[in-house]
């Protein structure tokens, strides 16, 4: 990677990176603390989107990097990933406004009120509580809604396809992007470990299917921590792999077979 210096770049860890102007407005707003967003430590965000906008609006990826003959078709990349770059940064800074976060106390007030036959939409929204109270405002709010969708379910034990099942369609690209970005190990984990005390585990099929936050039983409680001195990183890390999964789910090929 060649590092630029120009007045509408900057250089942030050694890479590049595109400047503030040159981000979405909502991140020009965080950046300014003019956006009700309930993290502690907004620079970390900013700088995670510029680096973001640079290195898909430039092509800096290993397939270029690596594979100079390959050079003929950054220009192609780059103006697609650009925009869907743009795209992703767009949604997800609004999705980090406290406004956008589910209120957690009127869904299980909700559920409880619906007397004994909803004890696992209880169970749900509990774990939707703890999720929160483990992580809180330093993941999106589309976090907790997945780990929520099963209480509007038929039964919280229902599958749905994320990419063909029209009631949940409108989530598809951002639910998908979250589950996907569960592959960080770390906060996998965590997750499992707080439904694992309600008597659940969470599924995802990463397939066309792709039935979100599937919930099945748990066959026993296990606790987990995550380590003090890596906790920030995975979360960094979760935001990383969540924004790319929601710019490349556009182009991910799919098929009903899998369904």
């Amino acid at each position: 990677m060649q590092l630029i210096e120009f007045p509408n770049f900057q250089v942030i860890a050694g890479e590049n990176a595109v400047s503030i102007s040159q981000l979405p407005s909502i991140w020009q707003d965080i950046a300014g603390g003019k956006a009700n967003v309930g993290f502690k430590n907004p620079e970390v965000y900013v700088e995670m989107a510029q680096l973001f906008q640079y290195k898909l609006a430039n092509g800096d990826v290993d397939l270029f990097n690596e594979r100079p003959e390959l050079g003929h078709l950054k220009s192609a990349f780059s103006q697609l990933f650009g925009q869907l770059a743009d795209e992703t940064l767009e949604f997800y800074g609004r999705d980090f406004l406290i406004t956008q976060y589910p209120k957690f106390e009127q869904i299980l007030k909700d559920a409880q009120a619906k007397g004994l036959e909803s004890s696992n939409e209880v169970k749900v929204a509990l774990i939707g509580i703890d999720l929160f109270n483990e992580f809180g405002y330093q993941l999106p709010a589309s976090f907790y809604h997945v780990h929520l969708a099963p209480i509007y379910r038929d039964h919280v034990f229902e599958e749905r396809a994320l990419r063909f099942d029209q009631r949940d369609i409108e989530h598809k690209r951002s639910w998908d992007a979250i589950l996907h970005a569960g592959k960080v190990f770390a906060i996998q984990m965590k997750i499992q470990s707080i439904a694992s005390k309600y008597g659940f585990t969470y599924h995802h099929g990463c397939g066309c299917n792709s039935h979100l936050s599937s919930i099945d039983i748990s066959e026993g409680e296990f606790n987990y921590q995550i380590s003090s001195s890596k906790y920030q990183r995975w979360i960094r890390s979760f935001i990383w792999t969540a924004w790319y999964e929601y710019a490349f789910f556009p182009i991910v090929p799919n098929t009903s077979y899998l369904v």
